[in-house]
C-alpha cells in the first residue's frame, strides 16, 4: 500500500492496523495499491472492527472499492479543463489581435474584414477537431483557404510541400496569414485577373524552421506600395510577434 503522495504504507501503518489498535472505524479512506502482478490501483477502504461480547477487538472487516478508473477519468477531466482554458486564451488573444489591427473606411467594410478573419480561425478549428487537437496539416490549411479560388478546369492554385503537422497555436497564425494573402490576391493581386494564378510552397530550412512561400503570377502590374497595409501589419504581428518568425 501507498499513500496518495506516493510514500509507502508499512503494514503497521495501514488502515487495518489502525482499526485493530483503536477500534475506530475507517470510512472511504483512499489508498494506492500495488497488485501482485505489479500493476497499480486506487481503492477506497471501509473498515469496521469486530468485537466479542466483552467489547474486545477480535478482528476487523475490510471492504475495498476499486476507484482506479474513476480517478483516471477525474484526472482526465481536470487536464481537459486546463487544456480548454489554455486553448480558449490562445484563440481569444488571436481574435483580439485581429480585431485591433483591422481597419476600414466604413463600418460595413470593417465588419466584413473581421468576419473573414474569424471565419479563417473557425475553419482551422474544424481541422483541430478532426485531429483531436493534435493540430492541423499545412496542406489542408492551404487547400481549405484557397478552395474558393480553385477551378477544376483551370489550375489557378498550385500547392507544393512536404507533410507538416502544425501545432494549434502555429496553425491559427498560419490560417490568418493565408487568409490575408488570399484576400489581398483576390482584391488586388493575381486572383483578381482572369489569367492569374497563385503558387504556395513550403520547405524546412537547414536549421529546422519552416519556410512558406506565396508566389503570384499573371496578375496586374506590380508597383511599390506607398504605405504598409493592415494585412501586412497583422501578418507581422502574428508571425513575427507571436511565433518569432520573419515576414518578407
Amino acid at each position: 500500500m501507498f499513500r496518495p503522495d506516493g510514500s509507502r504504507l508499512l503494514p503497521h501503518e495501514c488502515p487495518m492496523a489502525d482499526v485493530l489498535r483503536t477500534g475506530v472505524s475507517v470510512r472511504e479512506q483512499e489508498v494506492h495499491i500495488e497488485r501482485p502482478d505489479g500493476s497499480c490501483g486506487i481503492a477506497l477502504v471501509d473498515i469496521e472492527a469486530v468485537k466479542d461480547g466483552d467489547g474486545n477487538i477480535v478482528g476487523a472487516v475490510n471492504c475495498f472499492q476499486d476507484i482506479t478508473e474513476r480517478k483516471r477519468i477525474e484526472a482526465q477531466i481536470v487536464n481537459l479543463a486546463r487544456e480548454a482554458e489554455h486553448r480558449t486564451k490562445n484563440i481569444l488573444s488571436t481574435v483580439l489581435a485581429t480585431v485591433r489591427l483591422s481597419h476600414s473606411d466604413t463600418v460595413d467594410d470593417l465588419k466584413q474584414l473581421i468576419e473573414g478573419r474569424i471565419d479563417a480561425l473557425a475553419k482551422v478549428h474544424a481541422l483541430f477537431v478532426q485531429s483531436r487537437w493534435a493540430g492541423a496539416e499545412l496542406r489542408n490549411l492551404v487547400s481549405q483557404e484557397l478552395s474558393a479560388y480553385s477551378d477544376e478546369t483551370e489550375a489557378r492554385v498550385r500547392i507544393d510541400g512536404p507533410a507538416v503537422m502544425l501545432e494549434p497555436y502555429s496553425a491559427q497564425a498560419i490560417a490568418i496569414t493565408l487568409h490575408e494573402l488570399a484576400t489581398n490576391a483576390a482584391k488586388y493581386g493575381s486572383l483578381s485577373a482572369a489569367a492569374g494564378r497563385v503558387e504556395i510552397a513550403w520547405s524546412h530550412t537547414a536549421d529546422g524552421r519552416l519556410s512558406l512561400r506565396w508566389i503570384e503570377l499573371g496578375g496586374p502590374t506590380v508597383t511599390p506600395p506607398t504605405h504598409r497595409g493592415f494585412g501586412t501589419r497583422i501578418m507581422e504581428n502574428i508571425l513575427a510577434g507571436q511565433l518569432k518568425g520573419e515576414v518578407r
